[in-house]
C-alpha cells in the first residue's frame, strides 16, 4: 500500500514549501511515498510530472440542473459558472471532464479521482433532497461515458477513481445503486475510493473515534468482497459532526435570500460538516485490515506547514501503533 498526502496545484498550498521538489521532499521525509494533486479547472499549472503519484480532479458541485435542463440557479461569470456547475450547458459538461482526464493524463498518475455526486445550495442549507441518488448515478454513468467515448478503446487515459460523498449519489449505503451503478459505465478502467470522513457524514450517531469506527466497518464489512476489492484507494480522515448536524439550527428558513449569500453559507456549512480530522487512536488500523486498499491518502485541511506535519504524523502513527 503506498501512503500519499493531499496538495491543490493552487498557490495557497504550494507557497510555503517554495517549489514542488521541496513539497515532495517534505512528505517523503514523513515517511509518505507521494502526493494526491488535486488540478485546477484551467490545468496542471506547472506541477512537474516527477512529483505526482495521483491526482485528484477538479469538482462541481450542482450540475445536474444542466445535465438535466433543469431550472438554474444564481448569476455566475463564465469562470465561476465552471466551478459551480461544470460549465454553461451539458456540451460543456462533457467537454470539461473530457479535457481535465486529457491534463491528468500528462502526469501519468496513478488514477484520478471523481467526486460521484451533485448537490445544491438548498440541499445543503436545508436537507432537501432534489435529484435522489439513483438519477444522480445514472446521469453521471452517461456523462463519465461520454466523456471517455472519444479516447483509445473508449478507455479513460487515467484510472478513475469514483469517490464517495454524503450527498445524492455515491455513498455506498444502497447496494442496488452500486451494482445499478457500475453496470452503467461502458469502461473498464475505473474503481471505487473510499472517503472516511465522507461517508461519517452520512450518520449523525458518531461521537469518538470508536464510534466512528465502529460505523465504518459496520458499513464496509457488509459489502460484498467484490464491492470491496473494487475499492482500490482510501482517503482517510475523522469527521465528528454528527452533534452538530442533529442541532437543527442551520435549516435554510429564507430561501428569498439572495443567492450568493446563501452559497457562501452554504460553503462554510460544508466545511464545519467535513472536518478532515486525523484519527489518533490505532483503532482505525481495523478499516485498513479490513479493505486492504492500494493507496491510501492522508486528506486534511491545514493551517500551515507545522499543522499539516503534525496531522500526517498523529494518524502515521495511529496506523503503525
Amino acid at each position: 500500500m503506498k501512503e500519499l498526502a493531499n496538495i491543490s496545484v493552487y498557490p495557497f498550498d504550494l507557497e510555503p514549501f517554495g517549489s514542488w521538489e521541496r513539497a515532495l521532499e517534505f512528505h517523503l521525509s514523513l515517511g509518505l511515498d507521494g502526493l494526491e494533486v488535486l488540478t485546477a479547472f484551467d490545468g496542471t499549472m506547472g506541477v512537474p510530472k516527477d512529483v505526482v503519484t495521483a491526482v485528484h480532479l477538479p469538482f462541481c458541485m450542482d450540475w445536474m440542473p444542466l445535465w438535466n435542463g433543469g431550472e438554474l440557479e444564481g448569476s455566475f461569470s463564465p469562470e465561476e459558472e465552471v466551478y459551480f456547475r461544470g460549465g454553461s450547458s451539458r456540451e460543456d459538461l462533457v467537454s470539461n471532464l473530457r479535457r481535465y482526464l486529457f491534463d491528468a493524463s500528462s502526469l501519468d498518475p496513478a488514477y484520478g479521482v471523481f467526486h460521484l455526486t451533485n448537490t445544491s445550495v438548498g440541499e445543503v442549507l436545508g436537507g432537501m433532497k432534489a435529484n435522489g441518488s439513483r438519477s444522480v448515478l445514472l446521469s453521471a454513468a452517461e456523462m463519465v461515458n461520454e466523456a471517455v467515448s472519444i479516447f483509445p478503446q473508449g478507455e479513460p487515459p487515467v484510472r478513475v477513481f469514483f469517490e464517495n460523498l454524503w450527498w445524492e449519489g455515491l455513498t455506498f449505503l444502497d447496494l442496488d445503486l452500486l451494482d445499478l451503478f457500475a453496470s452503467s459505465l461502458n469502461f473498464s478502467n475505473w474503481a471505487f475510493l473510499l472517503d472516511t470522513g465522507h461517508l461519517l457524514n452520512t450518520t449523525t450517531t458518531c461521537r469518538n473515534e470508536d464510534d466512528a469506527m465502529d460505523y465504518l466497518t459496520s458499513v464496509l464489512g457488509g459489502l460484498p468482497k467484490e464491492i470491496r476489492s473494487r475499492i482500490e484507494g482510501v482517503h482517510l480522515s475523522l469527521s465528528l459532526s454528527g452533534e452538530m448536524r442533529e442541532v437543527h439550527d442551520w435549516l435554510d428558513h429564507d430561501p428569498e435570500e439572495d443567492f450568493m449569500v446563501r452559497l457562501d453559507r452554504a460553503w462554510r456549512r460544508m466545511s464545519k460538516i467535513d472536518q478532515h480530522r486525523p484519527f489518533r487512536t490505532s483503532a482505525c488500523r481495523r478499516l485498513l485490515d479490513l479493505m486492504e486498499p492500494d493507496y491510501l491518502t492522508h486528506e486534511f485541511i491545514c493551517d500551515d506547514i507545522e499543522d499539516r506535519r503534525s496531522k500526517i504524523l498523529t494518524q502515521r502513527r495511529a496506523l503503525n501503533g
